[in-house]
C-alpha cells in the first residue's frame, strides 16, 4: 500500500476519523493502531507520533463526542428561545437521536466516564455537554416553577431518561426492534422528551389543577 503524505496537523485529524468509522462498524474491540493506520495509508509510526495508543484515540473520541454533543443539544436549544418547555423537549430529542445515530462513539464516550478515573478533557467535555441541560433548566426555573438552586438535581432526572432510552437503543434491547427507521426513533424520542417536560412543569401542574 503506498503511504499517503499528510501536511502538518492532517494526520491527527485522518486518525480519528478512521477509529470513529472502524468503531462504528465493526466495533471497538476491532479498533486497533495498526488497521487504523493501514486505514488512513500511513506507517504505523507515523500514527504513534500523534497518539500514544489506542486508549489515547478513544479518549480523543470521546471528548469530540461530547463537544459534538453539546453543540447538537445547544443547537436544539437555540431553535425555541422564547419557549421554555419546548427547548427543554428539544434538547431531549436532540440528545437521543444524536445518540442512536452514533453508538459505537456512544459507548465510548461514557465507557470513558465509567472506566475508574476519567481522564480531566473527558471529564471537561462531558460537564459542558451536561450543562446545557443545566442552563435550560436554570434559566427557566420560574417557567417550570422551582428554584434555580434544584436545576441540577432536576437536570440529573431528566438526563437519566434521555441517556436511558439512547443506552437502549445502542445497545440493542429487543424492545427497540418495534422502533426501526428514524421516524419512529424521533418520535419515542419526542414523546419520551415531552413526558419530562411535563413532569418537570411544577407551576403549571399547580395552576392547572385548579
Amino acid at each position: 500500500m503506498a503511504l499517503k503524505s499528510y501536511h502538518h496537523g492532517d494526520l491527527r485529524s485522518a486518525i480519528l476519523h478512521e477509529a470513529r468509522s472502524v468503531l462504528e462498524a465493526e466495533g471497538e474491540s476491532a479498533m486497533t493502531m495498526r488497521l487504523i493506520a493501514e486505514r488512513v495509508g500511513v506507517s504505523a509510526m507515523a500514527a504513534y507520533k500523534h497518539f500514544a495508543n489506542r486508549d489515547a484515540i478513544l479518549q480523543a473520541l470521546a471528548i469530540e463526542g461530547f463537544n459534538k454533543l453539546a453543540k447538537v443539544t445547544s443547537r436544539a436549544r437555540a431553535r425555541h428561545k422564547l419557549m421554555a418547555d419546548k427547548q427543554l423537549t428539544a434538547i431531549g430529542v436532540a440528545y437521543i437521536m444524536h445518540g442512536i445515530g452514533h453508538p459505537g462513539v456512544y459507548r465510548v464516550m461514557f465507557g470513558q466516564l465509567s472506566s475508574g478515573i476519567p481522564d480531566p478533557g473527558t471529564r471537561i467535555a462531558a460537564d459542558q455537554a451536561y450543562s446545557v441541560l443545566c442552563g435550560c433548566l436554570r434559566d427557566n426555573s420560574d417557567y417550570f416553577g422551582f428554584e434555580a438552586s434544584e436545576a441540577e438535581a432536576h437536570a440529573f432526572s431528566a438526563w437519566s431518561m434521555a441517556h436511558g432510552m439512547t443506552s437502549l437503543f445502542v445497545e440493542g434491547h429487543a424492545r427497540t426492534r418495534n422502533f426501526t427507521t428514524k421516524a419512529q426513533q424521533r418520535t419515542l424520542a419526542t414523546k419520551g422528551a415531552e413526558l419530562v417536560t411535563r413532569g418537570l412543569s411544577f407551576r403549571k401542574a399547580g395552576e392547572e389543577a385548579q
